[in-house]
């Protein structure tokens, strides 16, 4: 008879880590690699077609791994900071969850990205330090600044990243590349959902009031998504072949986030009464170009 208590064996040292120097060195890890083998389907490190590349080519990708592994890494602290702003609103038991696994799944991506950064440069990294500090309004109620930040999290940055982590899939032919960023994007239409699932929850039962809280803070997420956007690349060409790799060039990154604003944001937020005219306008042909 099986006892549906009995613990699983799971071996100390995962087969294949995904960078054990990140690692304490103790029992603990044989649990962590339990959480990253949750949903994820393995990589095929091996696959890398890193060969064909130029020195400054690895150099560029690895840059933008870096910065990639930052962003993962600081948004460990973001849900983690977003999963008390719930608590104190008395979120939903599934809400609750669901954002307390997204910041698993982030401690994930960024072990994914310190591997490729050691696939490009051959350096073993552990993640820029990065610490994520939302908005704190002491004036709002608490379930105003739960909607605020969720807004500001999920509805906005996490939706607008399975938009371009889609369009960076496209592109992209280097095999192991293309499987850790649908590993990726994977999680983060999760991350999306979460968002709009609550916020949604939070206007079925309180109405205007929740709609008025969201639509003051839609510009200032926009915005503060859009500085991400804005930010200078690191140097080196966006070359065919750094393509292939999953480099997009900032130019293909701004009218992205045009279209996502008009496209997918704004429609989402109208659905649910929620104050935004008027919000794709700064975005517009020039600022693509600038």
């Amino acid at each position: 008879m099986i006892d549906p208590l009995a613990r699983e064996e799971v071996p100390t040292a995962a087969p294949d880590a995904t960078s054990p120097w990140w690692l304490s060195g103790t029992p603990l890890e044989a649990e962590h690699h339990r959480l990253m083998r949750r949903r994820n389907a393995d990589i095929p490190w091996d696959a890398t077609t890193v060969e064909v590349l130029s020195a400054g080519e690895r150099a560029r990708l690895g840059a933008t791994w870096r910065r990639r592994a930052e962003a993962e890494y600081m948004a460990v602290s973001t849900f983690a900071v977003l999963a008390l702003d719930l608590v104190s609103a008395m979120a939903p038991a599934d809400v609750l969850s669901l954002c307390m696994r997204a910041g698993i799944d982030e401690v994930r991506h960024a072990e994914l990205c310190l591997r490729m950064i050691a696939i490009y440069t051959g350096a073993h990294e552990d993640p820029p330090p990065a610490m994520s500090y939302l908005p704190d309004d002491e004036d709002r109620s608490p379930r105003d600044q739960a909607i605020a930040n969720t807004l500001l999290v999920s509805c906005v940055s996490e939706t607008y990243a399975t938009t371009v982590l889609a369009a960076t899939r496209e592109l992209t032919t280097d095999p192991t590349a293309h499987a850790v960023l649908t590993s990726i994007y994977s999680d983060e239409v999760m991350h999306a959902r979460l968002g709009w699932a609550y916020l949604r929850h939070a206007i079925d039962r309180h109405g205007d009031e929740v709609r008025a809280a969201a639509g003051r803070m839609v510009p200032i997420a926009v915005r503060g998504v859009a500085n991400v956007v804005e930010r200078e690349r690191p140097d080196g060409e966006v070359t065919a072949a750094v393509r292939a790799h999953g480099l997009m060039t900032p130019g293909e990154e701004r009218a992205i986030f045009a279209r996502f604003l008009r496209a997918v944001l704004m429609p989402g937020l109208e659905a649910l009464g929620v104050p935004c005219a008027g919000l794709a306008d700064p975005y517009d042909d020039a600022w693509i170009a600038a």
